[in-house]
């Protein structure tokens, strides 16, 4: 069993470190770079077609940080009833896992926004016609709705390490 939660731990890991950093790459390197006057008349074309490949990884990398998280809470003891009873949340361990929690759900429903609604909005008027007022307003939108998710990761990444060193 040992083995199962070491294997479930570094997957935890792994993908947050693909999450995480993807979204590091994408702020700190490809959009200045893309922005510079060189490359401006292929921003668009190659920022949608890196974010779509990106939103693919994106969702399988949060798909599996929620169900190692799961096998993670298992094999350190606790169930379903624990949840359900908010007996996973006592203690400075439980009470640092629910603000990691409520950050996840958070991190999940603006992305599901991010994705599937203003995302594809924007790109559509992108489309249409790029300068115009609408079109701005959907990408900025869109750009402050990866940098919240960006802060909140960075936040999950500070609550995980205080859970695993036994808090404050």
């Amino acid at each position: 069993m040992q083995i199962l939660y070491l294997a479930s731990v570094w997957l935890h890991i792994i993908s947050s470190i693909v999450w995480v950093g993807g979204m590091f790459f994408l702020i700190l390197v490809l959009v200045p770079v893309l922005r510079s006057p060189e490359y401006q008349s292929i921003f668009s074309k190659l920022f949608l077609k890196i974010g779509r490949r990106f939103r693919n990884v994106g969702w399988i990398s949060l798909f599996l940080i929620v169900l190692t998280g799961i096998i993670n809470l298992a094999f350190r003891g606790f169930g379903l009833t624990d949840f359900l009873s908010g007996r996973i949340f006592a203690g400075s361990f439980g009470h640092v896992l629910l603000q990691k929690l409520i950050l996840v759900v958070l991190i999940l429903l603006i992305s599901v926004v991010h994705d599937f609604w203003v995302g594809p909005r924007a790109v559509a008027l992108m489309r249409g016609d790029p300068k115009s007022s609408e079109s701005r307003k959907y990408r900025q939108i869109t750009s402050w709705l990866g940098r919240i998710n960006f802060i909140l990761a960075i936040l999950v990444v500070a609550l995980a390490v205080l859970l695993v060193r036994g808090g404050i």
